[in-house]
């Protein structure tokens, strides 16, 4: 039975994919030609816009990958150097304030 269905199933797969080809080309994390917006020791200016669940990191986006900052807070203006890419984040460390707001 299971054998049976599999038959069926990869043909249907096929003509799917022919006919919407654009969802075929699409790339994803889990993709080997995938790569990330970020390199590690690339240094940026980011603003955390968040606090990670934990309370023990700012969360800045880099082109729309979620990025750690130890010790930054919400509204701050930090340069950072990119230490870690995970699958989906990456992380970085501080190293200067960009804005002092008193």
């Amino acid at each position: 039975m299971a054998l049976y269905m599999i038959e069926i199933r990869l043909p249907l797969l096929k003509i799917f994919m022919e006919h919407n080809s654009d969802l075929a080309t699409k790339r994803s994390i889990y993709d080997s030609s995938f790569q990330y917006p970020v390199r590690i020791g690339d240094e940026y200016d980011v603003n955390i816009q968040d606090m990670s669940r934990n309370g023990d990191s700012g969360v800045a986006r880099i082109r729309g990958l979620i990025t750690f900052v130890r010790g930054t807070k919400p509204d701050d203006r930090v340069r950072i150097k990119i230490t870690k890419v995970g699958k989906g984040y990456a992380r970085g460390q501080m190293i200067a304030y960009l804005d002092l707001k008193k």
